[in-house]
């Protein structure tokens, strides 16, 4: 049986509720995606999962989703499940005018639930001496946003405003 990508299918519902709202987006590929099409490909990091403009204010958007019932994990081994580049380039987004949101998604079968976290947030977090984060805390600390069904779909808007 083949494994689900949860990652890519967060993303791929996020880029269909983007097709809902009225503004510019695109989707940048991610560096992995390039290297598995182009075998000697050196890919730059890339900043986020989307870029959008909306009303004239650029936004950045990081997918991101666990399949843990009680908390989400910030590092996978030593690695960090939240890139240092992502939170910089989150960052500088904003303090150019611009919105930064890292969406996580707590991939509970038919109940799935999508926060939107800010950078300040995330740093937060890494502070912290722990591996991972209470879903609760990230509910306190978060936008919530609420899903279209059949298919799923998620309410942008409240970070897209």
């Amino acid at each position: 049986m083949a494994k689900v990508d949860t990652g890519k299918n967060f993303e791929s519902e996020i880029r269909k509720s983007l097709k809902k709202v009225n503004c510019f987006w695109f989707r940048i590929q991610d560096t992995n995606d390039v290297s598995r099409f182009v075998k000697m490909a050196v890919a730059e990091k890339q900043p986020a999962d989307f870029m959008i403009v909306n009303n004239g204010v650029p936004i950045l958007i990081e997918c991101k989703t666990s399949k843990r019932e009680t908390s989400f994990p910030l590092y996978y081994s030593r690695t960090r499940a939240i890139p240092k580049h992502q939170v910089e380039a989150a960052m500088k987004i904003e303090k150019n005018g611009g919105k930064a949101f890292f969406l996580l998604r707590k991939d509970k079968p038919r109940a799935k639930r999508v926060f939107a976290v800010g950078y300040q947030t995330i740093q937060k977090f890494y502070r912290g001496k722990r591996k991972s984060v209470k879903w609760e805390q990230i509910e306190k600390e978060s936008i919530e946003l609420s899903s279209f069904s059949n298919p799923l779909r998620w309410h942008l808007e409240p970070i897209l405003l």
